[in-house]
């Protein structure tokens, strides 16, 4: 109703996610009588962590302000931007202004550069950083061909792709990035991750 949709548009960002999984939950236990729950399973994972040769990441300082940031429903500024852009040569680029390393949990799309590289790897990457702070990043890459063929990159950006075939990139790739540009690194290991398991599903009512 356009009641509710009034009221959530006044609500900050991660309530306003919350409300709305809530809502979906809802719809889907009604009209398919779904029943899920969650488990921890062992998957391949990404751990990030600081590299050898140190943190190349700027911190950003209080009161900087992104004039082309995102900004809310009323055209209010975050004072912050996430986008991921395609450049000349077939690679991509990230550019993160005052973004933290690990997002807030329930926070929506992703908004940190750990929410980033999960959703370009395909992989859940989880943090051995430690970093709590906000900070300023670019990282450019060669995507392989799964992750040009998937990326549309988190809410606020613009998609990395589009239908048509894209270039032969050249390039580091998105491991050698992070260690040379960002001063991180992604070490492949195995770990318990939260999944959803779907127990009971039937096919949905009529309107």
């Amino acid at each position: 109703e356009d009641s509710v949709v009034v009221e959530l548009q006044k609500l900050p960002r991660n309530q306003s996610a919350e409300r709305y999984s809530a809502m979906v939950q809802s719809l889907l236990a009604d009209r398919f009588k779904l029943r899920s729950s969650r488990e921890k399973k062992d998957f391949p994972v990404y751990e990030l962590a600081i590299a050898k040769n140190g943190l190349k990441l700027h911190e950003s300082k209080p009161g900087d302000a992104y004039p082309n940031g995102i900004k809310d429903f009323e055209g209010r500024g975050h004072g912050k931007l996430l986008r991921i852009e395609p450049i000349e040569g077939g690679q991509l680029r990230l550019i993160g202004q005052g973004i933290p390393i690990v997002g807030p949990v329930g926070s929506g799309p992703p908004g940190s550069l750990m929410g980033v590289l999960t959703d370009v790897l395909g992989r859940t990457v989880m943090d051995q950083t430690g970093l709590k702070g906000i900070y300023d990043f670019t990282l450019q890459w060669a995507p392989d061909q799964s992750q040009a063929a998937t990326l549309t990159g988190p809410e606020g950006t613009k998609p990395a792709t589009d239908n048509q075939s894209q270039p032969e990139s050249s390039g580091p790739s998105i491991f050698t990035a992070l260690q040379e540009q960002l001063g991180l690194k992604l070490e492949s290991t195995k770990a318990p991750v939260d999944v959803l398991v779907i127990d009971h599903i039937e096919r949905p009512s009529e309107n």
